[in-house]
């Protein structure tokens, strides 16, 4: 089995806040900046956080090649379908 490094939940809860201009010191604890935003202006943001971070993760992998490395583990007879399926999360 071949496995994948991701990044944390927290680096990008992190970058999310700093790319907002939240000035956060590395010993913030970002559940804790996470929880004061949406208490505070009623927002829903682990929801949105999730689903940008999880297309980050496929956006890279399908630009590093990781996918690449991981077609020559597919079996001869489904090649086509792996390659029908990443061919859609890039779309």
């Amino acid at each position: 089995m071949h496995a994948k490094t991701l990044d944390s939940m927290s680096l990008k809860i992190q970058s999310f806040l700093q790319n907002t201009g939240v000035q956060t010191p590395n010993s913030s604890n970002p559940s804790q900046l996470i929880a004061y935003f949406e208490r505070e202006y009623d927002l829903k943001m682990m929801r949105f956080l999730e689903k940008e971070w999880i297309s980050e993760q496929i956006e890279r992998d399908l630009s590093s090649g990781s996918f690449a490395e991981l077609r020559a583990f597919v079996s001869e007879d489904q090649l086509n379908d792996f390659d029908d399926d990443v061919a859609s999360l890039n779309a």
